[in-house]
């Protein structure tokens, strides 16, 4: 059972971070799992590089195939072009008035490697607009350069994830197919 809470802040990690949750509502696991993506990030890298776009759809889906073939057609690219290691994403599937849904989504990179989107939306759009027939959406400073030691700078992008967690326009799915996913990036081992 999918937990909803009004809050300002979560504990992840034995951290707090403040989210965007107080007045729409937030899935609670869901916001967790994706900030725990950013954190585990952090724990492998001292600069992390966020990116944040939305993918939108001309036809609706029952599947969030479609994702999982950019994610395969992106993350190869990734890979050749700045030999990342490791690839951390977040994505949530939304259907509210639309008769197709959107994804909103966000990429999480090794700070070292990759300092500015350019190249990558040029990528992003590519890749969704060419081969999977759908357009993409870049919103303004869509983009974040956090600093393992900088509180300040990964909690600007912990409050603009926690967006994707919000109750409104999930759900609209059949009931095998899931509202978000993220990566499964398992922390340093000490």
């Amino acid at each position: 059972m999918s937990y909803i809470m009004k809050t300002r802040y979560l504990e992840v990690n034995n951290k707090v971070f403040w989210v965007n949750g107080k007045y729409s509502g937030m899935y609670s696991h869901m916001a967790k799992s994706m900030i725990n993506q950013v954190d585990t990030m952090l724990n492998h890298h001292s600069k992390v590089h966020l990116i944040r776009f939305d993918l939108r759809l001309y036809e609706y889906t029952s599947t969030n195939a479609i994702v999982s073939r950019f994610n395969r057609i992106l993350f190869k690219w990734l890979k050749r072009q700045y030999a990342l290691k490791r690839i951390g994403f977040i994505w949530c599937r939304e259907m509210e008035t639309a008769k197709q849904q959107h994804y909103h989504y966000a990429l999480i990179l090794d700070g070292h490697k990759v300092r500015h989107p350019h190249e990558i939306l040029i990528k992003v759009k590519g890749v969704w607009e060419n081969h999977l027939q759908g357009s993409e959406y870049t919103p303004k400073n869509c983009y974040y350069n956090l600093k393992r030691d900088c509180e300040a700078s990964i909690q600007r992008a912990v409050w603009r994830i926690s967006y994707l967690a919000k109750v409104r326009s999930k759900g609209n799915r059949p009931p095998q197919t899931k509202d978000y996913g993220t990566s499964r990036i398992k922390p340093k081992k000490t």
